[in-house]
């Protein structure tokens, strides 16, 4: 990873064990290595109780500790804060714990008695996820202003991209999406509209039916949406799903004319929770729709407009993933 400006002496470090001699010799591995001097715990009750009084962005603990052992530690404080970077110490007998633990979440081990150089390039590697972690929530906070900036603009909004992420996620967990892809799709439902940013106005919250320039200029928001979100590299990934989104199974959609599995993935289940949502709110020229009428429509372009796998998965799991009822009248 590139040099970044947030240095290991910023990061804020618990350690948890009940031997002073450890709690230590941690101590003085940190010094040595630039960290900032750590937060000491003499168990995991005592550990617990820091960390949800105050932030940390590293966990250093022993398995085997009274009160509350590390184990048992280590899910509660994930609960606290489930972006905790979690490296734990343990000695050889209990090696088989620690990998199990891995898989629940930690990120290494370290095995006493320590090296400090490999302790060291343990504490690098937790450095990285910290940073990594840190763009990313700086990332996901800039993605948030610019959705208040576009709802802001296009009063009818109001709370739509946030909707269609949420339901999206849902239908992409039906259809049992990966994690990863999981977190590409919500970024990517997030800012499927980012691109109206583009459009005037006085389009978005026209009180009438557009003119076929009007809307014409409605229909470059796709590419608009591209082209504002390309220059970052993280998100990168959801370009695909934003610039399709508005595509149709039968090839009749926007921007590209393309149809059925040319359409990406994502871009095929963002279309089917954005039609629900779009039919399910006001807008300026119509109210929104009763439920039943809405999946009605949804059931009939299925084929067409909509991908049919999906929208089946969507209308067969409708309460599950929007949490409305179906007997509700919008």
């Amino acid at each position: 990873m590139s040099t970044n400006p947030l240095m290991s002496d910023t990061i804020d470090v618990l350690v948890a064990d009940d031997e002073p001699a450890a709690r230590d010799l941690v101590d003085s591995i940190l010094e040595v290595g630039g960290w900032k001097r750590p937060a000491l715990a003499c168990d995991g009750q005592e550990a617990l109780q820091m960390l949800q009084q105050s932030d940390y962005d590293v966990l250093i603990t022993d398995l085997d500790m009274p009160r509350l052992s590390g184990d048992k530690l280590i899910p509660k404080a994930l609960e606290v804060n489930p972006d905790l970077t979690i490296l734990v110490m343990t000695g050889y007998g209990t090696i088989d714990r620690a990998v199990d633990l891995m898989r629940a979440g930690v990120h290494d081990f370290l095995c006493k008695p320590f090296e400090v150089d490999s302790f060291l390039i343990s504490l690098n590697k937790a450095r990285e996820r910290v940073l990594n972690l840190s763009e990313v929530r700086g990332i996901r906070e800039v993605v948030e202003a610019l959705m208040v900036a576009l709802e802001s603009k296009d009063q009818y909004l109001n709370g739509h991209s946030s909707r269609v992420a949420s339901y999206a996620v849902g239908l992409g967990r039906m259809l049992d999406l990966s994690r990863k892809d999981l977190k590409v799709l919500e970024y990517a439902a997030l800012l499927h509209d980012v691109g109206k940013i583009g459009v005037h106005e006085d389009i978005l919250n026209k009180p009438a039916a557009l003119t076929d320039e009007e809307f014409e200029e409605i229909k470059k928001h796709p590419v608009y949406g591209r082209d504002i979100l390309q220059p970052v590299s993280f998100l990168k990934p959801c370009l695909p799903a934003v610039l399709h989104h508005h595509e149709r199974i039968d090839g009749r959609g926007y921007p590209d004319g393309i149809g059925g599995e040319d359409i990406p993935y994502s871009a095929r289940i963002i279309s089917v929770v954005d039609s629900f949502d779009a039919m399910n709110s006001q807008r300026s020229y119509r109210t929104a729709l009763p439920v039943q009428k809405i999946l009605s429509i949804l059931d009939e372009v299925s084929g067409t407009q909509l991908d049919p796998t999906i929208c089946s998965t969507f209308l067969n799991n409708f309460e599950e993933i929007t949490g409305i009822s179906q007997t509700v009248e919008a």
